[in-house]
């Protein structure tokens, strides 16, 4: 026992020293005289490097929050991101400079490299928002001599990259802090500086010698710049559920979105084909060609639809056009409260084309079966030379022959005009006009017996071949917008809307005899008009993302 206790103290005693031994070593090396050897000294302090301070110690992540949605350590959190509203490429007397416009331009991290005659720079911690409608991409080609490109993209949410191509070198660039933004002072490189001419050959007086061709040696070289741009379905924004540009990540409610790549890859003339690329919508099928189609969000039948957020009310709503849509989202779930009384299913929202600051000309002609012709174009760009004053022109005629024994043609007409006026830095004025004009075959359908169709072909018609209806549809308003700071904004809008629908006489059929096979009918005649004006009153919204995720998580 007493062996065993004297063994005990021995070791206590031992391992105490021995950490006092180490402290005092630890404490030394500051204290190293001159005439000790470099070698121990580098030693001991790299011994000492090795022992961190509890403020350099890193604590393992113990949430699944920090676990899933902690940055990366070289990249901002999201609520760090500066948003860039602007562009700008004015020129100076010595090259031309290249303007991010934003209040605190002194936060932007800038990253530069260079490839070849390209100066690359990144900012990790910024995301172009460009009002004019084109909203990730500024391209300007040949600003001024000496240089061939000059790009501004959305490298990814939260990294802007500025690309600037030299023609004859990489260009100069120099760096500025105003109180307008971040500015980069460009100066390109002559063709002369590169390649200084060669003084000419002398000739022996009273010889003639012929002029020597240019051999390929001599020749200047040809510069090719090759740009591409990816496609991708993948639209990060949706307006839908907070009426603001909102990431639909940062949106606790299920958003899906149906871009206008889609829409033109897949040839899309009606909504509902659109819609077919959405979960939980079902297409309920039109009432007589007389109104727009039904469509059912996760069993919840009578799915409300919005133009541009507005609602649009009435049992029997106009037909939508998908020439003038940019995009249509779909916010599913109880979150469609937030429109009023709706259907806990959801809502689908149809979101216009806007102005585009560059010069745009698209036309189509889409030919198919049953006569099908849809020929279509879609011009855009400035109309005056400061890009103050912005357009948009839509228009479309289609026409298409029923299966069915009917003399009516399906035939539609549609224009929508848009203009945008940048009034100055901070407002916006938008005004827009839709206009649809469709006549179509009054088609009821093919009676049914107990739970199946009679069987009758498909072509036979239960009214008279010349019924038709006619549809007529206006839609006229304003977006008036305000911007007091990157936080704080002014949006007021206003929209009123003119639908008719003109059965003129036909013959209604009202009921089936099952037994002789005779439809019973009537001559009649249905007339419906509505106008509606949904406005939307002065809101103050603020646009913090910081505020957004508190609010919604």
């Amino acid at each position: 026992m007493v062996l065993k206790q004297i063994l005990k103290i021995v070791l206590v005693t031992s391992s105490i020293w021995f950490w006092v031994a180490i402290s005092v070593k630890a404490t030394e090396v500051n204290k190293q005289p001159q005439g000790k050897s470099v070698g121990s000294a580098l030693l001991n302090s790299r011994m000492t490097r090795e022992i961190p301070r509890l403020g350099e110690v890193k604590f393992p992540r113990i949430s699944a929050q920090q676990l899933v949605q902690s940055p990366a350590p070289e990249t901002l959190p999201t609520s760090e991101v500066v948003q860039v509203t602007g562009v700008k490429a004015n020129p100076t007397s010595k090259g031309v400079e290249i303007i991010l416009q934003t209040s605190i331009g002194q936060q932007l991290q800038v990253v530069n490299r260079s490839a070849g005659n390209s100066f690359i720079t990144d900012i990790p911690n910024a995301q172009l928002r460009l009002p004019s409608g084109d909203a990730f991409t500024f391209h300007s080609d040949k600003p001024i001599t000496g240089l061939s490109e000059i790009t501004v993209i959305n490298l990814d949410a939260n990294t802007i990259r500025v690309t600037v191509t030299g023609e004859a070198g990489l260009p100069t660039v120099e760096l500025f802090d105003s109180d307008e933004g971040l500015i980069f002072g460009l100066i390109p490189v002559t063709s002369s500086a590169q390649t200084p001419p060669q003084p000419p050959a002398q000739q022996q007086p009273g010889t003639q010698t012929k002029p020597e061709q240019p051999s390929a040696q001599t020749d200047e070289p040809i510069e090719l710049v090759v740009t591409g741009e990816q496609d991708t379905y993948r639209v990060p924004n949706a307006s839908t559920a907070t009426g603001t540009d909102t990431p639909i990540r940062d949106i606790p409610f299920s958003i899906q979105v149906v871009p206008q790549e889609i829409i033109r890859d897949q040839q899309v003339t009606r909504t509902e084909e659109a819609l077919r690329n959405v979960s939980g919508v079902t297409y309920q099928g039109s009432a007589s060609n007389r109104a727009g189609a039904d469509f059912s969000i996760r069993g919840f039948t009578d799915a409300t639809i919005l133009r541009d957020g507005f609602r649009r009310y009435g049992v029997v709503q106009a037909p939508l056009e998908v020439a003038n849509l940019e995009r249509i989202e779909v916010l599913k779930g109880p979150a469609s409260i937030l429109y009023g009384t709706i259907e806990p299913g959801g809502l689908i929202n149809a979101v216009s084309k806007q102005p585009l600051s560059r010069p745009f000309y698209e036309t189509e002609v889409q030919v198919g079966s049953r006569g099908l012709v849809r020929p279509r174009f879609d011009f855009s760009g400035p109309l005056s030379a400061d890009g103050k004053v912005l357009y948009r022109l839509n228009g479309l005629y289609q026409r298409l022959d029923s299966f069915s024994n009917f003399d009516q043609e399906d035939r539609r007409i549609f224009i929508a005009p848009t203009l945008t006026w940048k009034i100055d830095d901070r407002t916006d004025l938008g005004i827009s006009l839709e206009y649809l004009d469709n006549n179509r075959p009054a088609d009821f359908g093919i009676p049914a017996i107990g739970n199946r169709i009679a069987d009758i072909p498909r072509d036979r018609i239960g009214s008279e071949p010349s019924d038709a209806v006619t549809n007529e549809y206006l839609n006229v308003g304003y977006n008036l917008e305000h911007r007091f700071n990157r936080n704080w904004k002014f949006r007021n809008a206003f929209r009123y809307s003119s639908y008719e629908y003109d059965f003129n006489v036909v013959a209604l059929p009202l009921g089936f005899d099952k037994a002789t096979g005779t439809v019973n009918r009537f001559f009649a005649s249905q007339e419906h008009r509505m106008k509606i004006i949904p406005c939307k009153p002065t809101s103050w919204v603020s646009l913090l993302r910081v505020l957004s995720i508190t609010l919604f998580y």
